[in-house]
């Protein structure tokens, strides 16, 4: 070791402190510790090299590791090699590093099982990390601990730059030590403000311009109970009886109960459901009853009011146990902001808006105190610390971003009296708006699905809503944003028939756009929507009442419309590899498809490029199964063991024998594109998304021949030495196999029918239903080779079919002519009073 080196070790040592402990701390062999031999021993992994070994990153010796990230979507990744390692045991990783300029990069110390799989992957719960704050200009000395888990055989360190990160960063002097117990009890992980974690805090002058903005405060939406002119038109209504009906069964029943016992289900065995659904009973139950009471205005719901609101100001917890993984809200150690929490606080900020001195003042102090305690005043502390740690939605891309903060927003607005205070949650909101927006593709993709695009952009325009109120229309977050008129359209685009959407991601074969998303989408961007929706205001409980029914254009938005419209023949997202590809105008019964390139790194990921959705008349065929009910095991580690989720469940290949694997670099790379009246044609390379070797080709085929009214799939697969080759096909409906080797799809009015045809050896076809408990279970059509191949191609012709005699459970009526022949063998006697109808082998 140099003398330089020596030296830097040296203030290494002192800076951290560990100069009398260092020594008795077991180093482990680390390959090019100070990357004096450039990138031996380290590995560089992504779409584009970011990192380089140069002297102007040397903190001592002659070379230096210099990572360069200027890409929004995607971080840098470099490895070190292995080392072995013993589980239940600390380690420590100390370097040295600087920031040159931006924010963002992460280093990381990562566990592996024998088998090479990793422990310690991408869950907030259990990776072991430290950012290198963007504050820090000069060499500063970071330590990073933490504990092997069980079944570990080795450590490395991971040096990554975070996905939605710009930032150009400096480190050197690595290495990995094994601490004793002793040692582990006083060396710790250098305190930071996590990159991942910072806020911009929103500037005084910033928040001063908003509170000259606002109207008078408090501000909720819609009328008080007290002003009838709108309620009583909303009583008169025939559907406000059935929510009198609902509420008169809460009047004399306690809301029920969530013990401690029940919260700490999840924790021992991963069940969410058994919480979760008396905990939204809860909300539902102060819902029903706060509009009931607006609707009746007698106080015969009052009481029962009082009496839920008490009960649920006193939860332990208002943060779904899902989400309090560490139990810092159940215990009341770190009190957090979650989408169950948020939506309580809105919750009762409204109850309160619209019933006011209805309310005894205690319920009202008791809804004052809960909703700052558990959600305004969390918010108001991160955004002024600067820290969103466990509120890490609030530069979320998700979902998450835009429900919690409508959520926030939408409990201030009725309770804060304070103007500057409602201003710089505002401000604050600003500051994460653009997050949220950013985890749509420019053209307007949402890859959570349709589901999450309700959930999630439906809240964005929620509050959107809100604050143009809230602000005369001088703060307005629709303008100036044409992605913004692309994601709002989303709905449009992507489905393929109307009512029928492709279930990709975590999103159910049933979701369809909500009819109040689309209704505030024709209110403030009418380019996507032009027509109005009709929405049924009451049904969406008091929060969509006070946005919906208390406006001049009430009534027009509940006239019945068209929803969507005439669709096109077809809508390509072109960033994020979606096509979208429709019949002609006229063509019946409509025969569309969804085909998806994308990658596996995308929100509610599955495992699922080159996946695709062939519907038939509003029914979909062949599909993507969607997502499973929520365990633990979904948001963790372990999430692609679910063969829902994986893509075993997906119509994709299967590639000597391995499936898809996660990240962002497996993904879809689009080769060709042919869009015409006749013919829309997507080529895919798939070959990214297989950890195969030997694997040198694998391309995938999309077709939809319009004036044939076929649609091709084709796999195209190359190894350099003969390996397994196999494909499938997903469907809920019947299947029935002809002996000429077609496959017929079929419910009890329609069919397709698929031709199977292979280059490279014969195929064998195995049927099996994927287990999805909760939801309908999917069966895979599965289309292997019989032999392994070099070359291969497997392709599936689907064609529109009419039902047949042949098709089991299928009858179909015999043709009576002079020709006629009945087979008394084949006939069967049905004796019954009467028949009143018979349809598709149906006998009533």
């Amino acid at each position: 070791m140099t003398q330089r080196r020596l030296a830097g070790l040296a203030a290494f040592l002192a800076a951290a402190g560990l100069m009398e402990t260092v020594h008795a701390e077991r180093p482990l062999p680390l390959t090019n510790p100070g990357f004096e031999q450039r990138m031996a021993g380290w590995s560089e992994t992504g779409h584009a090299p970011m990192c380089t070994m140069i002297p102007e990153a040397a903190h001592s010796g002659d070379i230096g590791l210099r990572v360069t990230d200027n890409d929004r979507r995607s971080g840098s990744s470099l490895r070190s090699s292995r080392l072995p390692a013993r589980p239940e045991v600390d380690y420590a990783a100390r370097f040295w590093a600087r920031t040159v300029s931006g924010d963002g990069l992460g280093v990381y110390l990562e566990f592996f099982d024998a088998a090479g799989h990793l422990l310690t992957d991408g869950k907030r719960q259990r990776q072991i990390l430290i950012a290198v704050p963007g504050r820090v200009r000069e060499w500063t000395a970071f330590v990073l601990t933490g504990r092997a888990p069980a079944r570990t055989a080795f450590v490395g360190m991971w040096i990554h730059s975070f996905n939605a990160s710009v930032v150009t960063a400096d480190l050197d002097d690595i290495s990995i030590r094994e601490l004793s117990k002793k040692e582990a009890e006083t060396v710790k992980t250098t305190h930071v403000k996590s990159a991942r974690n910072a806020f911009a805090t929103p500037s005084k002058q910033r928040v001063a311009e908003l509170t000259t903005m606002l109207v008078d405060v408090p501000m909720g939406r819609g009328d008080s109970i007290a002003d009838r002119r709108r309620w009583d038109v909303l009583a008169a209504r025939p559907d406000a009886a059935s929510i009198l009906g609902e509420a008169k069964g809460y009047l004399d029943t306690a809301p029920p109960d969530l013990p401690d016992e029940l919260y700490l289900e999840f924790r021992r065995t991963g069940n969410r459901t058994n919480y979760q659904r008396p905990y939204g009973q809860c909300s539902r139950r102060i819902d029903t009853l706060v509009l009931a009471e607006c609707l009746e205005n007698k106080g015969r719901f009052l009481p029962a009011i009082e009496r839920d609101i008490t009960a649920m100001c006193a939860e332990r917890s208002w943060v779904m146990p899902a989400h309090d993984s560490n139990l810092g809200n159940f215990e009341g150690t770190h009190l957090t902001i979650d989408l169950g929490s948020s939506a309580r606080a809105w919750l009762l900020a409204q109850a309160d808006w619209f019933l006011q001195d209805r309310l005894s003042p205690a319920c009202r102090t008791a809804i004052r105190r809960e909703v700052r305690r558990r959600v305004l005043d969390v918010y108001l502390r991160a955004v002024r610390e600067g820290d969103t740690r466990g509120n890490w939605w609030m530069r979320g891309t998700n979902n998450w971003n835009a429900v919690c903060t409508a959520d926030v927003v939408g409990a201030a607005l009725p309770l804060v009296e304070d103007k500057a205070q409602i201003a710089e949650i505002l401000a604050a909101m600003e500051v994460s708006n653009p997050y949220f927006l950013s985890g749509f593709t420019d053209d307007g993709y949402c890859s959570e699905g349709m589901g999450y695009w309700n959930y999630g952009f439906g809240h964005y325009m929620m509050l959107g809503d809100m604050v143009l109120k809230a602000t005369a229309g001088r703060l307005d977050i629709f303008a100036d944003n044409p992605k913004l008129k692309r994601i709002a359209a989303y709905p449009r685009n992507i489905m393929i028939q109307p009512g029928v959407a492709p279930a990709f991601a975590d999103c159910s074969v049933n979701a369809r756009p909500s009819s109040a998303v689309m209704a505030l989408i024709h209110r403030h961007i009418p380019a996507a929507v032009p027509r109005p929706v009709h929405h049924n205001v009451l049904r969406g409980g008091i929060i969509q009442v006070g946005l919906f029914a208390f406006d001049p254009d009430a009534n027009a938005m509940e006239k019945a419309t068209d929803e969507i419209g005439a669709l096109p023949l077809r809508n390509w997202f072109e960033e994020a590899g979606i096509l979208v590809t429709r019949s002609a105008p006229g063509a019946e019964p409509a025969f569309s498809a969804a085909f998806k390139g994308g990658h596996n790194g995308e929100h509610h990921n599955h495992n699922d490029v080159g996946s695709f959705v062939i519907a038939l008349a509003g029914t979909p065929f062949l599909l993507d199964p969607g997502g499973e009910v929520y365990t633990r095991r979904t948001f963790s580690p372990d999430r692609y063991v679910s063969k829902v989720l994986n893509s075993y469940g997906h119509p994709v290949p299967l590639v000597a024998g391995k499936l898809q694997s996660v990240g962002a670099q497996a993904r879809g790379v689009v080769l060709e594109t042919e869009f015409s009246d006749d013919v829309d044609r997507l080529l895919l390379d798939l070959s990214s998304a297989y950890d195969v070797p030997q694997l040198t080709r694998l391309e995938r085929l999309f077709e939809n021949r319009r004036n044939e009214r076929v649609m091709v799939i084709e796999d195209r697969v190359a190894f350099t030495s003969p390996q397994d080759f196999g494909t499938a096909l997903v469907t809920f409906d019947r299947v029935y196999r002809r002996e000429d080797g077609t496959v017929v799809i079929y419910d009890a009015e329609r069919a397709v029918e698929i031709r199977v045809e292979t280059r490279g050896g014969d195929w064998r076809y195995e049927v099996e239903n994927i287990e999805n408990p909760g939801r309908p279970s999917p069966k895979r059509l599965g289309f292997n080779l019989a032999a392994p191949a070099a070359e291969a191609v497997i392709r599936f012709t689907v064609r529109p079919a009419s039902l047949s005699a042949d098709l089991p459970g299928v009858y179909i009526d015999p043709k009576i002519g002079p020709d006629f022949q009945p087979l008394p063998a084949k006939a069967i006697t049905v004796e019954a009073e009467a028949f009143s109808g018979q349809k598709g082998g149906e006998v009533k």
